[in-house]
């Protein structure tokens, strides 16, 4: 998982079942990967942004929203999408969280920022307000922008250095520090205007860097160079309104800036519970008499709260209007968020939105002021929004676009009946039209690298080759087809994403609850047992769960095929029930199980600093009598730490073992917070490389100081920082992956070259990731690439296959 979660770093674990991986077999991998790629090659084989798709079928939170030729943009965190006239939906710019480097002057799709304002000028680029203190630019084809060379498709950084603060006006927009633009518009001439938004902690500007020189909002401005419009840095307390812009407050969050018709400024005051305007030129605009330069209050009184509705826009409340909107008829559109609804101010007296509106006066289009989600398909002012924080409105059709983003929705009120997106709509109706409601899960049904994932933890490998994996940050378990058949109950395509457990909501459900209506609770680990079985660590259920692929007894007890199933744990955290029946012991957010060969469950209860066994069957396992059914614990007193080798396992201290996984002589491998992957002999002998006896453990790879150190050398002298998968491949190699490190090591059983590395036997090995986070480098070598918190790992047809935090499954090449 790789995140903190209840004051323990949950982070999720590989499971694989001994001799799953079958020689020669395709596995899942290679129905993904389509050709064999050059070995230490890493490409992914699941998740990223999702799309190309429908876009109703990828999670889209919607933070912001922009029209330009008739396609829709949305300002969606961590990328930008595109929604065609059809309803297909494509991602232009970002493929990734935003974490590592911005990738500016290369490929936009490889960029990583967050957003929440778009925008696109009038030579067809697409322009970003990147919340690091930038603003970006994606050019539509290849030629000089803003005083840049560029090239089409790429990524360019126009204003702001990346650092916050203000460097006042006239400095080259470049040069410039930004406090954190929340949106950005291209005003007539070209210029780029954008609402520099303090987020609360800084004073709220509207800074304009000039396409090229002249006078503009009353200033002399020079190409390429920023200048402050509207607002100051010292807070004056009062609005302003009547006086010049550059001398009004403005608050700390300014959440949109829009052009109208005119040229004039329309602002979102959030904080001053406003709608604003800046005149470009001396006019009366909105009913009221303005001064070029001045700023003025066309929509809210400056109180919070919800009121007006019918009256004078000047004299209502609102609640945090958090963007606004023109439309063609000159009327402002408002996303009064916390009112939860879009409001109208009437430029004139006429029907809008199907509601009769007189000039200056304020009017709720969309939303009844109920939070949730409602009404797709009927009236928009019947319906139920969450979060309303971007609006938009197409010129053309006069379609409104709402970014509901609690609903993880873009939803649309079209002005008058006709077709859009792909639909018949209804003039005054409300619709989705983009996002599917579940933030950043998607895909199920097609092929996998289109389909979205939350934090891909635990991975295994079945008999058939198909690829398992908690999806930890969905709550569900998916599966990435190896050929097309029917797998847990499912018809599958090769190549596919299917959902086989869990449907995506935090929480429990009862034992014989179909897997797939189950709710799970961030499960970090997944295995499959002997006869196929799903089994699951439902990790903040306390829980392991077992999903039978036909019905059966199991476990020792009856199961009805496809439905899910306690083996061990109950409601309640803690300690307690060695000896006794698992499904009456207290397990402490397990982070990962396993199956040995003798069909017994490996459970890593991780906060117990324990490793626990449920015997299958009664018998002698790990040097203790065991009765079928029942718990005990083979490694680990209760205590956090480190201490024990050479000892009895049960008498080690730990140190919250996130994974476990049995290697071909039986023998348990397991990572351990301790930055050390240690081994349980199942019985004597000598295993990598150490004589060991029966019951002991073992360190065989890290020294226990956290860091990064000793690549090629002794991996007991490496230094490893809190790994959190581990697994053995066909080779005897071990697979680790490093967490904090952002890398994916290997011990070598043997001297040889595996994954494209020569490797002396006993020495540890990067395979996988630089060291920096992020996410880079697909079709290169694996070394080079980066990678984002490794938190799971597993062999598959002689490939290696990695969890990556970015929300992707990625693959490097044996």
């Amino acid at each position: 998982m790789g995140y903190l979660r209840h004051g323990l770093i949950a982070i999720g674990l590989s499971a694989l079942i001994p001799g799953c991986v079958l020689a020669g077999a395709s596995g899942a991998v290679a129905a993904q990967a389509g050709a064999r790629s050059a070995a230490g090659t890493i490409s992914t084989i699941a998740g990223g942004a999702g799309g190309p798709a429908r876009a109703t079928t990828v999670s889209i939170t919607g933070c912001g929203v922009s029209f330009h030729g008739g396609s829709m943009y949305i300002a969606d965190g961590p990328v930008v999408r595109k929604v065609d006239p059809g309803g297909g939906l494509t991602t232009p710019a970002g493929d990734g969280p935003s974490f590592g480097p911005p990738g500016y002057g290369g490929p936009a799709t490889g960029a990583t920022f967050n957003t929440c304002g778009v925008a696109v000028d009038n030579a067809g680029n697409l322009v970003i307000a990147v919340q690091h203190f930038r603003i970006a630019v994606v050019a539509a084809k290849t030629g000089t922008f803003y005083g840049q060379a560029m090239t089409a498709g790429h990524i360019y950084s126009v204003a702001g250095t990346g650092k916050p603060g203000n460097s006042g006006s006239g400095v080259v927009a470049t040069k410039a520090t930004l406090f954190g633009p929340t949106d950005v518009a291209v005003d007539g001439h070209g210029n780029l205007v954008i609402a520099d938004s303090g987020r609360h902690a800084q004073p709220a500007l509207l800074r304009v860097v000039a396409a090229h020189s002249g006078t503009f909002y009353g200033q002399a401005m020079r190409a390429g160079r920023i200048y402050t419009v509207a607002g100051q840095l010292t807070r004056a307390g009062s609005t302003g309104d009547g006086h010049p812009a550059v001398t009004a407050d403005l608050g700390g969050f300014v959440g949109a800036v829009r052009v109208d018709r005119a040229g004039n400024l329309v602002l979102a005051d959030a904080d001053k519970e406003r709608i604003r305007v800046v005149a470009v030129k001396t006019g009366t605009f909105y009913g009221q008499a303005m001064k070029a330069g001045d700023i003025y209050t066309v929509a809210g009184d400056g109180n919070y709260g919800f009121s007006g509705d019918g009256g004078p826009a000047t004299a209502a409340e609102l609640g945090q209007p958090q963007s606004v909107a023109l439309d063609a008829a000159g009327n402002v559109v408002i996303a009064d968020r916390d009112n939860v609804r879009v409001r109208v101010v009437a430029e004139s007296a006429g029907t809008f939105y199907g509601l009769a509106m007189k000039a200056g006066r304020i009017y709720t289009v969309a939303g009844n002021g109920g939070i949730g989600f409602f009404g797709d398909g009927g009236p928009a002012v019947g319906a139920r929004l969450n979060n309303p924080v971007a609006v938009a409105v197409d010129s053309a059709t006069g379609v409104l676009a709402i970014g509901d983003s609690g609903n993880d929705r873009v939803r649309v009120v079209p002005t008058r009946s006709g077709t859009f997106y792909g639909r018949a709509l209804k003039a005054g109706h409300i619709y989705t039209v983009a996002g599917n409601g579940k933030r950043f899960y998607s895909g199920d049904g097609g092929p996998a690298t289109r389909a979205e994932f939350s934090i891909p933890d635990g991975l295994a490998v079945d008999r058939p080759g198909n690829l398992l994996v908690a999806d930890n940050g969905n709550s569900t378990v998916r599966v990435l087809a190896a050929a097309t058949g029917t797998f847990y109950g499912q018809a599958m395509e090769a190549g596919d994403a299917y959902t086989v457990a869990g449907k995506g909501n935090f929480g429990f459900s009862p034992n014989g609850t179909p897997a797939i209506d189950a709710r799970l609770a961030e499960p970090g680990g997944v295995a499959v047992d002997g006869v196929g079985n799903l089994v699951i660590a439902d990790t903040f259920n306390n829980r392991v769960r077992v999903v039978p692929t036909s019905s059966g007894t199991f476990y020792g007890r009856p199961m009805t095929g496809g439905d899910i199933y306690t083996v061990a744990g109950i409601n309640a955290l803690g300690f307690s029930g060695d000896g006794g029946r698992a499904t009456k012991t207290r397990l402490y957010w397990p982070q990962d199980a396993t199956v040995d060969g003798a069909g017994n469950l490996v459970i890593a209860d991780t906060n117990n600093h324990r490793v626990r066994v449920v015997a299958e069957s009664a018998g002698t396992f790990y040097g203790q009598a065991m009765k079928a059914g029942h718990i005990y614990t083979v490694a680990g007193n209760g205590m956090a730490g480190f201490s024990g080798d050479g000892g009895p396992a049960t008498s080690a201290k730990l140190g919250s073992p996130y994974a476990v996984t049995v290697d071909d002589e039986g023998n348990l491998v397991l990572a351990a917070f301790n930055s050390r992957i240690r081994v349980v002999a199942v019985k004597t002998g000598t295993f990598y490389g150490q004589a060991m006896q029966a019951g002991d453990i073992y360190t065989v790879a890290g020294n226990g100081a956290n860091g990064f150190s000793g690549d090629g050398g002794p991996a007991t002298s490496a230094r490893l920082h809190a790994p959190n998968g581990v697994a053995v491949d066909p080779d005897g190699n071990l697979l680790i992956a490093d967490s904090v490190n952002n890398r994916v090591r290997v011990v070598a059983a043997t001297s040889a070259t595996f994954y494209g590395i020569a490797m002396t036997a006993g020495d540890i090995y990067t395979v996988a990731g630089n060291g920096a986070s992020g996410f880079s480098g697909d079709g290169g070598p694996a070394t080079g690439a980066r990678v984002f918190f490794p938190s799971g790992v597993v062999p598959d047809a002689g490939n290696l296959v990695i969890s990556d935090g970015s929300g992707r499954v990625r693959m490097v090449a044996g």
